[in-house]
């Protein structure tokens, strides 16, 4: 499978997740639906997702956004940091009124996977 069509795939089954939790009226359910997602996928397939979940921090939705700076750190997605980092850069010009509680998860995510990757680093 090509990185494109694991993106479309990854897409997918994002907005499934999405539907279903906006019809349950239950938020965590994408999340939830998505580390399970996640946890299946060969090493090959997770550095595909550890790149699209990257771009998602890309996007111009802002629960995209959100969804994929949690996903980063609850499945230690390192090499998702320097997306997140310029992100952190995007931020401060961006008007939406999440933005500064945005920028606050970003540097959050940023902090926990720098010291969880140092941590991992001293104990190999």
């Amino acid at each position: 499978m090509t990185l494109d069509e694991f993106r479309h795939e990854m897409n997918e089954y994002r907005r499934d997740a999405k539907k279903d939790a906006d019809a349950f009226k239950d938020p965590v359910l994408v999340f939830e639906r998505m580390q399970a997602l996640y946890r299946k996928f060969d090493a090959a397939e997770r550095r595909m997702a550890d790149q699209v979940i990257a771009e998602w921090l890309s996007s111009a939705n802002e629960a995209l956004r959100f969804e994929a700076c949690i996903l980063t750190t609850e499945l230690n997605i390192v090499s998702a940091v320097p997306a997140l980092e310029e992100l952190a850069k995007r931020l401060p010009s961006m008007r939406g009124p999440g933005a500064p509680s945005e920028l606050k998860a970003v540097h959050r995510a940023i902090t926990e996977l720098k010291e969880g990757h140092r941590s991992d680093e001293a104990e190999g």
